[in-house]
């Protein structure tokens, strides 16, 4: 039996797909869905930027996103000082979250669906792990960025260490 079902939202392109086939499941199964999202620390400024302008809040946050890139820091000379590092902060991540987050939940409006949602401040799979932990997932439904095999394996992927470490069953959304 599905009851919980956590899907893991990041405003990717992708999202709107995996949303789609978790609500599917949610439908038919008369599952609630958990919304689960990492803060997007570490995720380069011109991708904060775009997710952002993909899910039509850029208005509401240019000016936080403006000010980052205002201010960048310098990186250590050992990695060569050519590229300014540009430190969003804490507080412009959880507006940003909570903007995506919305999103989401927009995409899912009129669907006969309980949805809750966690916001969590931690590695993108680790968070989404601990929330279906946390929530007794029955299944977990994640996006997969299309990484080949052999970049996969040099730098690792969201959804391969979701897959290993989850307490559930897990759908990998192409």
């Amino acid at each position: 039996m599905i009851s919980t079902i956590v899907v893991a939202v990041d405003g990717s392109a992708h999202q709107d797909t995996v949303l789609a086939l978790a609500a599917e499941i949610a439908e038919a199964r008369g599952a609630r869905l958990v919304l689960a999202h990492a803060l997007l620390r570490g995720v380069p400024y011109g991708e904060l930027y775009a997710v952002a302008e993909r899910l039509g809040f850029l208005d509401r946050v240019k000016a936080e996103l403006d000010e980052a890139s205002a201010t960048p820091i310098m990186p250590a000379a050992a990695m060569g000082g050519a590229i300014p590092v540009i430190m969003v902060s804490p507080d412009t991540l959880r507006h940003v979250a909570d903007e995506v987050i919305a999103a989401a939940r927009r995409t899912l409006e009129g669907r006969g669906i309980t949805i809750d949602t966690r916001i969590a401040d931690a590695a993108p799979a680790e968070a989404i792990v601990t929330v279906a932990e946390e929530e007794g997932a029955d299944l977990l439904v994640i996006g997969s960025r299309g990484l080949g095999r052999l970049q996969g394996m040099i730098l690792g992927s969201v959804s391969q260490k979701v897959v290993h470490d989850a307490p559930c069953a897990v759908l990998v959304v192409k």
